[in-house]
Protein backbone atom coordinates (compact mmCIF):
# COMPACT_ATOMS: atom_id res chain seq x y z
CA UNK A 1 0.00 0.00 0.00
CA UNK A 2 2.52 2.38 0.94
CA UNK A 3 4.69 1.22 -2.24
CA UNK A 4 1.89 2.38 -4.24
CA UNK A 5 1.01 5.55 -2.82
CA UNK A 6 4.95 6.21 -3.13
CA UNK A 7 4.91 5.74 -6.95
CA UNK A 8 1.21 7.87 -7.37
CA UNK A 9 3.42 9.96 -5.73
CA UNK A 10 6.49 10.41 -7.93
CA UNK A 11 4.30 9.95 -10.96
CA UNK A 12 2.29 12.86 -9.97
CA UNK A 13 5.42 15.00 -8.99
CA UNK A 14 6.57 14.28 -12.27
CA UNK A 15 3.90 14.89 -14.16
CA UNK A 16 3.64 18.27 -12.27
CA UNK A 17 7.68 18.98 -13.11
CA UNK A 18 6.91 18.34 -16.61
CA UNK A 19 3.61 20.50 -17.38
CA UNK A 20 5.64 23.28 -15.50
CA UNK A 21 9.21 22.74 -17.17
CA UNK A 22 6.85 22.79 -20.89
CA UNK A 23 5.01 25.98 -19.44
CA UNK A 24 8.52 27.68 -19.21
CA UNK A 25 9.79 26.81 -22.90
CA UNK A 26 6.68 27.75 -24.19
CA UNK A 27 7.34 31.34 -21.73
CA UNK A 28 10.50 31.20 -23.31
CA UNK A 29 9.76 30.64 -26.45
CA UNK A 30 7.04 33.49 -26.96
CA UNK A 31 9.69 35.98 -25.20
CA UNK A 32 12.05 35.14 -28.17
CA UNK A 33 9.76 34.99 -30.90
CA UNK A 34 7.98 38.48 -29.68
CA UNK A 35 11.69 40.18 -29.26
CA UNK A 36 12.62 38.73 -32.74
CA UNK A 37 9.37 39.38 -34.63
CA UNK A 38 10.19 43.51 -33.28
CA UNK A 39 11.19 45.11 -36.35
CA UNK A 40 14.57 47.06 -36.26
CA UNK A 41 13.83 50.67 -35.43
CA UNK A 42 14.66 53.29 -39.16
CA UNK A 43 17.81 55.09 -38.41
CA UNK A 44 18.17 58.53 -39.16
CA UNK A 45 20.64 60.62 -41.26
CA UNK A 46 21.34 64.06 -40.75
CA UNK A 47 19.64 66.02 -43.77
CA UNK A 48 21.86 68.16 -45.75
CA UNK A 49 20.76 71.44 -44.14
CA UNK A 50 24.08 73.36 -44.66
CA UNK A 51 23.48 76.30 -42.07
CA UNK A 52 26.95 77.33 -42.28
CA UNK A 53 25.90 78.77 -45.60
CA UNK A 54 22.42 80.69 -44.67
CA UNK A 55 22.97 83.85 -46.20
CA UNK A 56 20.90 85.17 -43.31
CA UNK A 57 21.49 89.60 -42.04
CA UNK A 58 21.19 89.37 -38.07
CA UNK A 59 21.95 85.75 -37.31
CA UNK A 60 25.90 85.01 -37.52
CA UNK A 61 27.27 82.23 -39.31
CA UNK A 62 29.17 81.41 -35.74
CA UNK A 63 24.95 81.38 -34.58
CA UNK A 64 23.89 78.52 -37.30
CA UNK A 65 27.17 76.29 -36.76
CA UNK A 66 26.17 76.44 -33.09
CA UNK A 67 22.86 75.57 -33.51
CA UNK A 68 23.47 72.72 -36.00
CA UNK A 69 25.43 71.16 -33.60
CA UNK A 70 22.42 70.51 -31.61
CA UNK A 71 20.24 69.51 -34.64
CA UNK A 72 22.97 66.94 -35.32
CA UNK A 73 23.31 65.96 -31.19
CA UNK A 74 19.41 65.04 -31.53
CA UNK A 75 19.91 62.80 -35.09
CA UNK A 76 22.49 60.92 -32.68
CA UNK A 77 20.65 60.26 -29.38
CA UNK A 78 17.09 59.51 -31.46
CA UNK A 79 19.05 56.86 -33.66
CA UNK A 80 20.60 55.51 -29.80
CA UNK A 81 16.90 55.66 -28.24
CA UNK A 82 15.37 53.83 -31.79
CA UNK A 83 17.80 50.75 -31.15
CA UNK A 84 17.41 50.36 -27.39
CA UNK A 85 13.18 50.63 -27.81
CA UNK A 86 13.59 47.58 -29.88
CA UNK A 87 15.43 46.02 -27.76
CA UNK A 88 13.12 46.88 -24.81
CA UNK A 89 10.87 44.32 -23.12
CA UNK A 90 6.99 44.62 -23.78
CA UNK A 91 5.74 42.18 -21.06
CA UNK A 92 2.64 44.48 -19.62
CA UNK A 93 4.60 42.93 -16.31
CA UNK A 94 7.47 45.48 -16.72
CA UNK A 95 5.47 48.32 -17.76
CA UNK A 96 4.90 50.78 -15.36
CA UNK A 97 3.66 54.56 -16.05
CA UNK A 98 5.09 55.54 -12.87
CA UNK A 99 8.65 54.34 -14.06
CA UNK A 100 9.33 51.88 -16.48
CA UNK A 101 11.85 51.61 -18.67
CA UNK A 102 9.83 51.75 -21.87
CA UNK A 103 7.97 54.58 -20.92
CA UNK A 104 10.79 56.13 -19.77
CA UNK A 105 12.26 55.72 -23.57
CA UNK A 106 9.15 56.76 -25.31
CA UNK A 107 9.40 59.65 -23.63
CA UNK A 108 12.71 60.63 -23.99
CA UNK A 109 11.99 60.16 -27.47
CA UNK A 110 9.69 62.31 -28.04
CA UNK A 111 12.25 65.06 -26.95
CA UNK A 112 15.32 63.87 -29.40
CA UNK A 113 12.77 63.10 -32.36
CA UNK A 114 10.77 66.62 -31.42
CA UNK A 115 14.10 68.61 -31.67
CA UNK A 116 15.02 66.48 -35.14
CA UNK A 117 12.03 67.51 -37.10
CA UNK A 118 11.64 70.97 -35.57
CA UNK A 119 15.48 72.08 -36.12
CA UNK A 120 14.87 70.23 -39.90
CA UNK A 121 11.90 72.88 -40.37
CA UNK A 122 13.63 75.94 -38.64
CA UNK A 123 16.48 75.72 -40.47
CA UNK A 124 14.45 74.76 -44.10
CA UNK A 125 12.67 78.11 -43.78
CA UNK A 126 15.67 80.62 -43.11
CA UNK A 127 17.76 81.92 -45.83
CA UNK A 128 15.31 83.66 -48.22
CA UNK A 129 16.10 87.41 -46.83
CA UNK A 130 14.01 90.12 -48.93
CA UNK A 131 11.08 87.36 -50.22
CA UNK A 132 7.51 88.00 -49.46
CA UNK A 133 4.30 85.66 -49.07
CA UNK A 134 2.77 84.85 -52.11
CA UNK A 135 -0.40 83.13 -53.93
CA UNK A 136 -2.49 81.51 -51.59
CA UNK A 137 -0.01 81.55 -48.95
CA UNK A 138 -0.42 85.30 -48.67
CA UNK A 139 -4.36 84.48 -48.69
CA UNK A 140 -4.42 82.42 -45.83
CA UNK A 141 -2.36 84.60 -43.79
CA UNK A 142 -4.29 87.58 -44.42
CA UNK A 143 -7.68 85.70 -44.00
CA UNK A 144 -6.37 83.87 -40.43
CA UNK A 145 -4.32 86.88 -38.83
CA UNK A 146 -6.05 89.88 -40.70
CA UNK A 147 -2.70 90.88 -42.72
CA UNK A 148 0.80 90.03 -42.71
CA UNK A 149 1.78 92.87 -39.95
CA UNK A 150 -0.84 91.27 -37.64
CA UNK A 151 0.90 87.83 -38.23
CA UNK A 152 4.17 89.38 -37.70
CA UNK A 153 2.95 90.89 -34.32
CA UNK A 154 1.05 87.80 -33.32
CA UNK A 155 4.40 85.64 -33.62
CA UNK A 156 6.12 88.00 -32.13
CA UNK A 157 4.64 88.35 -29.24
CA UNK A 158 3.88 84.35 -29.00
CA UNK A 159 7.90 84.05 -29.34
CA UNK A 160 8.06 86.40 -26.40
CA UNK A 161 5.80 84.12 -24.36
CA UNK A 162 7.58 81.34 -25.39
CA UNK A 163 10.12 78.63 -23.53
CA UNK A 164 11.47 77.06 -26.67
CA UNK A 165 9.31 77.09 -29.75
CA UNK A 166 6.85 79.15 -31.94
CA UNK A 167 5.12 76.93 -34.86
CA UNK A 168 2.82 78.90 -37.39
CA UNK A 169 0.76 75.86 -38.45
CA UNK A 170 -2.68 74.88 -40.42
CA UNK A 171 -5.00 73.43 -38.68
CA UNK A 172 -7.14 70.89 -40.34
CA UNK A 173 -9.94 70.98 -38.00
CA UNK A 174 -9.99 74.86 -37.68
CA UNK A 175 -9.43 75.39 -41.25
CA UNK A 176 -7.09 78.47 -40.58
CA UNK A 177 -3.48 78.85 -39.87
CA UNK A 178 -2.22 79.92 -35.72
CA UNK A 179 0.84 80.65 -34.52
CA UNK A 180 1.23 77.58 -31.72
CA UNK A 181 3.16 77.94 -28.42
CA UNK A 182 5.76 75.61 -27.01
CA UNK A 183 8.26 75.27 -24.25
CA UNK A 184 10.21 72.23 -25.06
CA UNK A 185 10.72 69.94 -27.97
CA UNK A 186 7.99 67.93 -27.37
CA UNK A 187 5.50 70.21 -25.10
CA UNK A 188 2.07 70.76 -26.85
CA UNK A 189 1.63 68.69 -29.71
CA UNK A 190 -1.44 69.97 -31.66
CA UNK A 191 -3.10 67.32 -33.22
CA UNK A 192 -3.74 67.46 -37.00
CA UNK A 193 -1.73 71.01 -37.64
CA UNK A 194 1.33 71.23 -40.65
CA UNK A 195 3.85 73.75 -39.47
CA UNK A 196 4.84 75.65 -41.49
CA UNK A 197 6.73 77.52 -39.91
CA UNK A 198 9.36 76.92 -37.08
CA UNK A 199 10.79 79.48 -35.23
CA UNK A 200 13.12 78.06 -32.08
CA UNK A 201 13.08 81.08 -28.94
CA UNK A 202 15.69 78.73 -26.60
CA UNK A 203 18.48 80.96 -25.58
CA UNK A 204 21.48 79.02 -28.21
CA UNK A 205 19.23 80.52 -31.32
CA UNK A 206 20.40 83.83 -30.76
CA UNK A 207 22.70 84.16 -27.56
CA UNK A 208 25.39 85.02 -29.58
CA UNK A 209 23.97 87.45 -31.71
CA UNK A 210 22.18 89.31 -29.40
CA UNK A 211 22.47 88.15 -25.34
CA UNK A 212 19.02 88.57 -24.12
CA UNK A 213 17.43 90.93 -26.66
CA UNK A 214 14.97 88.68 -28.09
CA UNK A 215 12.61 90.60 -29.65
CA UNK A 216 15.47 92.01 -32.10
CA UNK A 217 16.61 88.10 -32.79
CA UNK A 218 12.92 88.14 -33.91
CA UNK A 219 12.63 90.56 -35.73
CA UNK A 220 16.11 89.18 -37.76
CA UNK A 221 14.12 85.91 -37.90
CA UNK A 222 10.99 87.04 -40.00
CA UNK A 223 13.41 89.12 -42.20
CA UNK A 224 15.41 86.01 -43.24
CA UNK A 225 12.48 83.95 -43.80
CA UNK A 226 12.37 82.18 -47.33
CA UNK A 227 9.14 82.62 -47.90
CA UNK A 228 9.40 80.31 -50.92
CA UNK A 229 10.38 77.53 -48.55
CA UNK A 230 7.32 78.23 -46.35
CA UNK A 231 4.86 78.40 -49.22
CA UNK A 232 6.27 75.09 -50.69
CA UNK A 233 5.12 73.43 -46.79
CA UNK A 234 1.60 75.27 -46.67
CA UNK A 235 1.08 73.93 -50.29
CA UNK A 236 1.72 70.75 -49.09
CA UNK A 237 -0.01 71.12 -45.98
CA UNK A 238 -3.42 71.97 -48.30
CA UNK A 239 -2.92 68.61 -50.00
CA UNK A 240 -4.93 65.26 -49.32
CA UNK A 241 -1.57 63.36 -47.86
CA UNK A 242 -0.86 66.21 -45.23
CA UNK A 243 -3.97 65.60 -43.39
CA UNK A 244 -2.35 63.60 -40.42
CA UNK A 245 0.87 65.65 -40.00
CA UNK A 246 1.46 66.94 -36.70
CA UNK A 247 3.50 69.29 -34.91
CA UNK A 248 5.54 68.06 -31.95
Amino acid sequence: MDNNKTEMNRRAFLQTTSIVAGAAAIGMAGETARAESYPAMPKLAEKPLKPSTLATEGISRKTHEEHFKLYQGYVKKTNELFDRIAAVSRETKDANATYSEIRELKVELSFALGGVKNHELYFDILGGGGSAPQGKLLEEINRSFGSIGAWTADLKATGIAARGWVWTAYDHDLKRLFNFIGDAQNSYPMWNATPVIGLDVYEHAYFIDYGTKRADYIDAFVKNLNWGAVGSRFGLAMGPASTLVTIA
